[in-house]
């Protein structure tokens, strides 16, 4: 019985060769021993072993010792687990839950350290513009606010629309169409516009972010960016912080005039004549409504930038993890935003 020698210098580049080698070595014919004195056993040497016994059953001799180390450690694991089982229920479960709980800090411990690096290198840009490429900023304001106003004008004046008239039907029952346009201001400007605004931006912004660094996490170009020096979260962030900063506030006036129209619109069908929603408009409008209505789209706005850069930075695998850091992005932001505009309402209205 001859000696199989696998070279202790295979490398994953050099497997394929080995493996031919040997394959061809063992169509001659006879028995062949694997010769474990100086064999490394490694995920390698592993694989092209696994692979010469499926070709070659009948003529490979594996020392016993070393089967269930190269063929069987998975099934012998889960052997182990079936017979602990019952022992260790209360003991796994206490565990699963310790260890949720361990997971779900580390989560929300990372994204705050995005969250404060992204502020800390966003203001640090403002003296230092070291990493950040020349117009970056002005090229995303343009894809984030510039090509949004479109969308963000026709579901806000929709929805505007919507709503004035489901309220129109109530108060023409009792008189009260004259009060449409205060009705439409105050809901627009304390409430639906910056929400609108954000869940468009969530859905249509957010998840390209999340593809675009995901995909560049797979590719690792992120790696190559901390190999030249770069800071990543800078490179990446910046820009759009800013871009997201000067835009959000402004989809979120064009929301709100858009809404008010809506109602307008609404109100010119039921006879009420424009001079008299406009006194009633300007009657109705705070500027506290719109300042607050901007801080809410600010405080939106870095949510989802966040949120997106989080799942994107923490894609591992191909395509398929891209597409679900895409969704998981847009689930998230969606619900982070509605649950900061609860607290803002909270804190504002009560």
């Amino acid at each position: 019985m001859e000696k199989l020698v696998i070279p202790d210098s295979v490398t994953i580049e050099t497997g394929e060769e080995v493996f031919g080698n040997l394959a061809a070595e063992m169509k001659k014919g006879g028995e062949f021993e694997l010769e474990t004195e100086n064999l490394k056993l490694n995920s390698i040497t592993k694989a092209i072993i696994r692979r010469l016994f499926d070709e070659f059953p009948e003529k490979l001799v594996v020392p016993e010792k070393l089967k269930n180390e190269i063929f069987y450690p998975k099934v012998e694991l889960a052997q182990e687990t079936v017979e602990n089982t019952g022992q260790n229920e209360k003991q796994t479960l206490s565990e699963g839950l310790g260890g949720a709980l361990l997971k779900l800090w580390d989560i929300i411990l990372y994204f705050c350290v995005i969250m404060v690096d992204m502020i800390f290198y966003s203001i640090q840009s403002i003296f230092n513009r070291k990493f950040i490429l020349k117009d970056d900023t002005t090229k995303n304001a343009y894809y984030i606010g510039y090509l949004a106003i479109p969308i963000v004008f026709l579901l806000a004046f929709l929805i505007g629309f919507t709503i004035a008239l489901q309220a129109a039907i109530q108060l023409a029952k009792m008189g009260g169409q004259s009060m449409i346009a205060l009705m439409s201001t105050m809901i627009m400007t304390k409430e639906l516009g910056p929400l609108i605004t954000a869940i468009i931006i969530a859905g249509r912004t957010g998840s390209s972010i999340a593809a675009e660094i995901g995909t560049m996490v797979v590719m690792e170009e992120v790696d190559a960016l901390k190999t030249m020096g770069v800071k990543p979260l800078k490179f990446l962030l910046v820009p759009k912080f800013w871009a997201f900063t000067f835009v959000m506030p402004v989809l979120t006036l064009i929301a709100d005039i858009a809404g008010i129209f809506g109602g307008f619109v609404i109100s010119s069908a039921y006879s009420i004549p424009a001079s008299a929603f406009l006194t009633d408009l300007v009657d109705s409008l705070q500027m506290k409504d719109i300042w607050w209505g901007t801080v809410k789209s600010i405080s939106f706005a870095w949510v989802i930038l966040a949120v997106g850069s989080f799942k994107g930075l923490n894609v591992r695998g191909g395509a398929d993890a891209v597409g679900r850091a895409t969704t998981e992005s847009v689930v998230v932001s969606i619900f982070m935003v509605v649950a900061i505009d609860a607290v803002f309402s909270l804190f504002l209205y009560t």
